[in-house]
């Protein structure tokens, strides 16, 4: 049963709305990471067996393994090294014997880093694919914390918010970083082409304008209205309730990754972040991280804020992005 939506969602567009296939949505969001690794593992096991049986030395050897969560993939081949330098068994003898076979085997290794690379071209967007963050940093950033991270920032943004310790820096980095984050997004959106968003696009373009004029009350509430547009446009009723229908701070239910496509899912768990159940009449208090709802009915200096005028124009500019990418073209 769909739960009754809060009284600004109401209104349907009497616009036509260009729908998505859903059928592309539903699938593990981050099982094609997993099984990778799963592979790769396996793959560079073989290689240092196959490494030390033409050394012909007999150490024991612990098994590598690279969980993404813990080693992004930038951070691999520094693990590779340290984890071959602390083996049991690995002497100063054997290491020198297996020196000269780096080698033999370069080339092998380089098709597995290359081949490592297709796959993050593959499923990460440009801005991702350098610190190409695990499961677990994912889960983070962008459900408990709301964060979008697909299209935008850029590279140099996320490696920040990546190294930063905790929610409360990230919001600073942000704070910090908003001018070059407002080029980010202007660049992306520069960058849409689709017919359908191209009303959104300038829309989102006003918005960083405004942004950059110092006019941050007026960016982030037309980047809050924009956001629930384009929802309206180009998703029904019920799956725009499902992938905003957030209900964690009474139930304890969080968006789940899993439940959907790796775009699908990195796109749209900030987006059911920024929609936390606000009700004014039940006393709620007024958050101070960016939310739709309080956007509209809960304007305060809590609420509007530079800082959450930033999250509101990431989190459209992804959006649209997302629908640039993903909305059927013509033939």
């Amino acid at each position: 049963m769909i739960e009754e939506e809060q009284p600004d969602e109401l209104e349907e567009h009497s616009e036509q709305a260009e729908p998505v296939d859903l059928s592309r949505f539903y699938a593990s969001a981050l099982s094609p990471l997993q099984d990778y690794f799963k592979d790769w593992n396996a793959q560079l096991n073989r290689q240092l067996s196959d490494i030390v049986a033409a050394a012909q030395v007999r150490p024991v050897i612990p098994r590598i393994t690279f969980d993404p969560a813990v080693f992004p993939m930038g951070r691999i081949a520094e693990t590779l090294k340290n984890q071959l330098a602390d083996m049991t068994g690995f002497n100063d003898a054997i290491r020198a014997a297996l020196q000269p076979l780096t080698v033999v085997y370069q080339e092998q290794w380089r098709d597995i880093f290359a081949s490592f690379g297709d796959l993050i071209r593959q499923i990460y967007p440009e801005n991702l694919r350098e610190a190409a963050p695990g499961p677990d940093e994912l889960e983070t950033l962008l459900v408990d914390e709301g964060i979008p991270l697909m299209w935008v920032p850029g590279p140099q943004a996320i490696v920040a918010l990546l190294d930063a310790s905790d929610a409360a820096a990230r919001r600073r980095i942000i704070g910090q970083r908003w001018k070059g984050i407002v080029n980010d997004c202007e660049a992306v959106l520069e960058g849409v082409e689709h017919p359908s968003v191209q009303d959104a696009r300038g829309f989102a373009l006003d918005v960083a304008g405004a942004l950059r004029a110092g006019h941050t009350n007026a960016a982030q509430a037309l980047a809050a209205n924009l956001l629930d547009s384009v929802l309206q446009r180009h998703f029904d009723q019920a799956l725009r309730v499902q992938l905003t229908k957030n209900d964690f701070r009474a139930k304890g239910i969080k968006f789940k990754l899993d439940d959907y496509k790796f775009k699908v899912a990195c796109t749209f768990a900030p987006v059911w972040y920024a929609h936390a159940k606000y009700y004014p009449k039940n006393g709620d208090p007024i958050p101070r991280v960016f939310g739709r709802h309080p956007s509209a009915h809960g304007v305060s200096r809590a609420q509007y804020s530079r800082i959450n005028a930033m999250y509101a124009l990431m989190l459209v500019t992804s959006v649209i992005k997302f629908f640039d990418t993903e909305l059927p073209r013509s033939p």
